[in-house]
């Protein structure tokens, strides 16, 4: 008898380990801290801190949280959705279009690869710098596991 509750105690943790294990590298990317490495920014290098989404705890969908290595420019926060093999967010950056003495507000879509973690960044602005019309930048970049 005390054979089979150990078994069947086994068997929970298992199952429990099973439900909450992080995403596999074949189902999309590991959990944890990552270099960006992009011609976005030049004051700055940026880290994200890659985490399950909450409440959805599902192999499609993580948590980035991006901090600033040196406090030129804001922090930003989103949930990457897995869809045909990319990770995708958009977020709004309010210091996102650097001008000359003073900054403008962008909406930045991060796309990249579950597998090579090559990816784009897609920068929209409604205002540019001194007033100008809308318009868009585009950048590169790599995730280098820490």
């Amino acid at each position: 008898m005390r054979l089979s509750k150990i078994g069947a105690v086994a068997v929970a943790l298992m199952a429990t380990a099973t439900f909450l294990a992080p995403p596999s590298s074949a189902a999309g990317m590991q959990l944890g801290n990552y270099d960006l490495l992009t011609n976005r920014y030049n004051r700055a290098s940026w880290f994200w801190f890659v985490s399950l989404c909450i409440p959805e705890k599902t192999p499609d969908c993580v948590n980035v949280a991006a901090r600033p290595r040196l406090q030129f420019y804001e922090y930003y926060e989103s949930k990457a959705w897995l869809v045909d093999g990319r990770y995708t967010f958009t977020v709004d950056v309010p210091d996102g279009l650097q001008c000359p003495g003073h900054v403008m507000p962008t909406r930045e879509t991060y796309s990249w690869d579950a597998v090579t973690l090559l990816g784009t960044i897609d920068s929209q602005f409604a205002v540019g710098c001194f007033n100008g019309p809308p318009g868009s930048q585009f950048w590169t970049f790599k995730l280098q596991r820490l």
